[in-house]
């Protein structure tokens, strides 16, 4: 409640200062109260459209105003919070006009802006090697969460990532949550593309799977040829592979996005597995760790943060998940984090990147 408080907060008074300093500094002698009510409707509109789920309807009008209101939000909180530090710092820059500053500051949010969405339109194939104990030969893994197929991710994308998938022909392929994200995705001809993939196709469900046509969309995946890990073991390639749904770490820590009543601490020790092959976890969010690693799994691979996606979440994005991208070690368990091989919300990446992760896993000497 305190974090809407606070969101709501910064809405109106972004809302009201941006005008009214950009009317200080570019001399104009018109009321902005217009302008300050159009761009508080449109901030607090795109925000509504997360939090009512509007996002995704199978509706390209939708989908569209999704992507634009998302940038918008983000230049107008840059466009803020600049406007802010020029208040704080104006002795120091005495110098600089007034239209300066204003031209200036529409021209670097512009570019930020900007900038973001031409990364965020490309991925970086990270390669990360782990050693395993109980394991007869290397294994490689194509690891893809958060591909967020719907309103931004679409048939262009999905070749791309599925060309660098055959280009590294890795044993196996891990979509570990938010594979799709708006029921606009929710097409046969789009899941057929997964077909495509020579490698075996694995999937566990992240949250966004359950905020939109959950059983079209399993379905999708699993006629796709995509194997469903609902919180069980697969033996493959000498590994043990447990795919968990979504769910909280247990049940006194914070979840944003609770689905079901489930948790790693309880579900976990449920799945029996042998001490003599290397035991793999994949669960959507990289909570749970500390179960992981009593529970004897080896390696845990998690998504689910984005690293922050968009500055400044990518600094305080550790305030919410102190493991939130890279490799973590407790004892003899490895946690990999993603980055996420696609966006949400605002169609940017600034201060991260879109990222598949190939692993290596190696025989530990």
């Amino acid at each position: 409640m305190s974090l809407t408080i606070i969101s709501l907060f910064l809405l109106v008074l972004s809302a009201w200062y941006v005008p009214f300093s950009l009317k200080k500094l570019l001399g104009f002698k018109k009321t902005v109260l217009p302008a300050q009510a159009a761009i508080f409707v449109l901030m607090a509109g795109y925000c509504g459209m997360l939090i009512a789920g509007i996002y995704t309807l199978a509706n390209p009008a939708v989908a569209a105003a999704y992507n634009i209101l998302g940038l918008f939000l983000i230049f107008q909180l840059y466009l803020f919070f600049y406007l802010l530090v020029v208040w704080i710092l104006r002795p120091l820059l005495k110098k600089v006009s007034d239209k300066g500053i204003a031209a200036f500051g529409l021209l670097l949010c512009i570019g930020l802006v900007g900038f973001g969405f031409v990364r965020a339109q490309t991925f970086t194939v990270t390669k990360r090697q782990i050693s395993v104990h109980n394991l007869a030969r290397p294994v490689t893994i194509m690891h893809i969460p958060d591909l967020h197929l719907g309103a931004q991710r679409s048939e262009a994308y999905l070749k791309k990532v599925i060309a660098a998938i055959q280009q590294y022909n890795p044993d196996l392929v891990l979509y570990n949550g938010d594979l799709v994200d708006s029921n606009i995705a929710l097409r046969e001809e789009l899941f057929a593309l997964f077909k495509n993939v020579e490698a075996e196709q694995y999937f566990t469900t992240g949250n966004h799977e359950f905020y939109l046509n959950t059983d079209k969309a399993l379905k999708l995946i699993k006629n796709a040829g995509i194997r469903i890990l609902h919180s069980e073991l697969v033996e493959t390639h000498g590994l043990q592979l447990i795919g968990m749904d979504y769910m909280n770490a247990d049940r006194i820590t914070y979840d944003a996005h609770v689905v079901n009543n489930l948790t790693i601490e309880e579900e976990l020790p449920k799945i029996q597995r042998s001490a003599e092959f290397p035991v793999i976890l994949a669960h959507h969010s990289p909570v749970g760790m500390q179960y992981a690693s009593q529970g004897n799994i080896d390696v845990m691979l998690a998504g689910h943060t984005h690293g922050g996606q968009v500055f400044p979440g990518a600094v305080i994005i550790g305030l919410r998940f102190p493991m939130n991208k890279g490799r973590y070690q407790i004892d003899s368990t490895t946690l990999l984090v993603s980055q996420g091989a696609g966006t949400f919300g605002p169609w940017m990446r600034l201060g991260t990147f879109n990222e598949l992760q190939f692993i290596t896993l190696v025989p530990a000497e």
